[in-house]
């Protein structure tokens, strides 16, 4: 019984330690973390490789996005300001005192990129977050991969895993909110990419939670035999 026990343990251990927070800067840097606080101005978290390691902290204004551990997406919105400052003009005895009309400066806005002016960086992580927000063409893998496990054991389940996992996925599983842009290859190669590693961790993930149940469910067998 101890032996299974141990088992478990370390099946639902394995499963745990893969769930992770992922940022998304600005610049298109991903970094693995597990976040701690999400304040207005920051964002307070521990490296997913150093989890005993120290409290970092990152600029909101920093992040374009968050994915949390079970999947859930924020994009960080930027609400931008308007600043005024009133100029004053010294006043004279020969020159009536006049009322200053205040100047408005007005935030600086970047001209928005159309799809002809982006580089193969822009492309790429434009197809990054895409792929992070559109696509969900891993379920019918993943869930293949789960029953084919607690129907078959851990032996059966990794043949549907390990074929899921290194395959790309089909071009009808794909959604892109931009036709036009899925012509470019830039912005297509990185999305298949992000969109292969999403369903390779879904399926791998279903995978885990096959055998921890197949466990689960052998302990208990013998356990009830003793």
């Amino acid at each position: 019984m101890k032996k299974f026990t141990f088992i478990a343990v370390l099946i639902f251990s394995s499963i745990f330690a893969n769930a992770q927070d992922v940022i998304y800067k600005n610049d298109g840097t991903e970094i693995k973390v597990k976040i701690i606080e999400l304040t207005t101005e920051t964002v307070k978290y521990k490296s997913f490789e150093q989890l005993q390691g120290p409290i970092r902290n990152l600029l909101l204004s920093d992040v374009f996005m968050i994915i949390y551990e079970d999947g859930t997406k924020e994009v960080i919105k930027k609400n931008a300001t308007t600043q005024a400052q009133t100029q004053t003009q010294p006043q004279t005895q020969s020159q009536p005192q006049q009322q200053q009309t205040p100047t408005i400066i007005m935030p600086k806005i970047e001209p928005v990129m159309n799809n002809s002016s982006l580089n193969y960086q822009d492309y790429c992580f434009r197809g990054q977050q895409d792929a992070s927000r559109y696509y969900t063409g891993y379920s019918s893998a993943a869930t293949w991969t789960g029953a084919a496990t607690i129907l078959g054991g851990a032996v059966i389940g990794l043949i549907p895993a390990i074929a899921c996992s290194s395959s790309n996925p089909e071009r009808s599983t794909l959604t892109f909110p931009d036709s036009e842009l899925a012509q470019n290859p830039s912005y297509y190669s990185c999305y298949m990419q992000e969109a292969k590693r999403i369903k390779s961790r879904k399926v791998w993930t279903m995978f885990g939670i096959g055998v921890a149940v197949d466990v689960a469910i052998v302990a208990l067998i013998v356990s009830s035999g003793q």
